[in-house]
């Protein structure tokens, strides 16, 4: 299936996997409406794919109806990309905060979306939603609680809206990928890049590039053909907590 054309939404779009899509999706010559709270990088990566943008928040109460009024409801694709972890200690000495921050942007915030285009997309034939997942959405790990929890429910809820709309011509996919190196891990530590480095450390993560790649194939595939999830892991990484490393 061509991508020229379709209208595609993208959350998190100002870095990482959300970043590397977009330049993807450009390629593919997708028309590209694109969201994230940082509006210089948005800006600049608009510039170069001659996207629509939004620079907003996902979880603010009116984020929906902002983003209706700038480009309104329809679209062909819906990416669910925004995501992020906060903090690595165990839950008991966690802070609350940063549960409640994982909560609103991984799974609230994913789920109101999709609710606001869902029947756009039902009404005009069908289309595409796929939801950026994780390998935590599968296996769980210590320091990992509240992320885990919220990627097995994004998880659990593309599955059973894949039961819901099958038959109608709209495809709900996810992809599941183990380490990519990216912000995630600096914004994991709050901005300590040493420890951020130290989580690739002996091994070879994949790229944001990587994962877009693989997304692309996915959305490319026949109408017929629903790729329900793919989930991709480092040939250095087993799990989340068995990897592979070499002496540095």
């Amino acid at each position: 299936m061509t991508l020229l054309g379709k209208k595609i939404l993208l959350t998190g779009a100002s870095s990482g996997i959300g970043e590397a899509l977009a330049l993807a999706l450009f390629d593919k010559g997708a028309s590209l409406f694109l969201v994230a709270r940082r509006a210089d990088r948005l800006q600049a990566l608009a510039q170069k794919t001659s996207a629509n943008y939004l620079a907003m928040d996902i979880t603010q109460p009116d984020f929906v109806s902002e983003l209706e009024k700038k480009f309104g409801l329809h679209f062909d694709g819906l990416i669910n990309n925004a995501g992020l972890a906060l903090g690595r200690g165990p839950y008991s000495t966690s802070l609350l905060s940063d549960s409640e921050r994982m909560l609103q942007v991984n799974v609230e915030a994913a789920f109101r979306l999709t609710h606001a285009l869902l029947p756009k997309m039902l009404e005009q034939g069908g289309g595409d939603i796929l939801n950026l997942c994780s390998i935590a959405g599968h296996w769980t790990y210590p320091g990992g609680a509240i992320y885990c929890a919220t990627k097995h429910a994004l998880w659990a809820f593309t599955k059973a809206l894949r039961e819901e709309t099958c038959g109608k011509n709209l495809r709900v996919m996810q992809i599941s990928p183990g380490m990519v190196e990216s912000e995630f891990s600096e914004v994991r530590f709050k901005g300590d890049k040493d420890k951020a480095r130290e989580v690739y450390q002996g091994m070879t993560p994949l790229s944001p590039a990587d994962i877009a790649r693989m997304i692309v194939f996915m959305l490319e595939q026949p109408r017929h053909v629903c790729i329900d999830e793919l989930i991709t892991m480092p040939t250095d990484q087993g799990s989340p907590t068995t990897v592979a490393r070499r002496n540095t």
